[in-house]
């Protein structure tokens, strides 16, 4: 039940992207001025080139799987700390449901060509490294104290859980940060 819940709402964020891009390209459209030479070196002139009129395909991919992961990770994270049986651990899965609200937000924000996304993108991007590092060593720590006995029984399923989040955001951050820092000058003039 909760897979197809997931699914839905991955497919919704999808859907939602789709349908906000095609409408922003307007904002990504614009006029390229470059000197093209003919001939010889004296006879350089300028000609007119239409730049690209639709989002970076990097800002697009990153975009897209901060809007799906938040999609998912948020309410599959609050599912698993409803429902399944932690032993008070699964607290350590709020950071990973804030980064994934953030990601979620800053794939938002550079779609839409907003001013801050980079700087927003970067931030979420160090939040979601910072918050999923700590969540595999926890869940790395967590294991060893099961396997020496200091505590009754390992949580096969939060290791399962903050290792699926970590593997899906991880990633993501990395493009993200990549997308910011590639692309920042083209958000540094953007229309309010």
């Amino acid at each position: 039940m909760i897979c197809e819940a997931l699914t839905m709402s991955a497919a919704f964020g999808c859907a939602a992207f789709f349908a906000v891009e095609l409408r922003m390209r307007g904002r990504w459209a614009g006029q390229k001025v470059e000197p093209v030479i003919h001939g010889s070196p004296y006879r350089a002139f300028t000609v007119r080139r239409r730049a690209a009129n639709r989002v970076p395909a990097l800002v697009r991919a990153a975009a897209l799987t901060g809007i799906v992961l938040g999609c998912v990770a948020v309410p599959g994270a609050a599912y698993a700390m409803a429902t399944l049986s932690f032993d008070g651990i699964a607290l350590s899965l709020l950071p990973s449901m804030a980064s994934g609200a953030a990601v979620w937000l800053a794939g938002w924000l550079l779609v839409s060509r907003a001013r801050v996304a980079a700087e927003a993108a970067t931030h979420a991007a160090r939040l979601s490294t910072m918050a999923h590092v700590v969540l595999l060593v926890i869940a790395f720590l967590h294991v060893v104290a099961a396997r020496t006995g200091y505590t009754d029984r390992d949580a096969l399923g939060y290791v399962m859980v903050s290792g699926a989040l970590a593997l899906a955001a991880l990633p993501q951050a990395a493009l993200l940060r990549a997308a910011a820092a590639r692309h920042a000058s083209a958000f540094h003039g953007a229309r309010r």
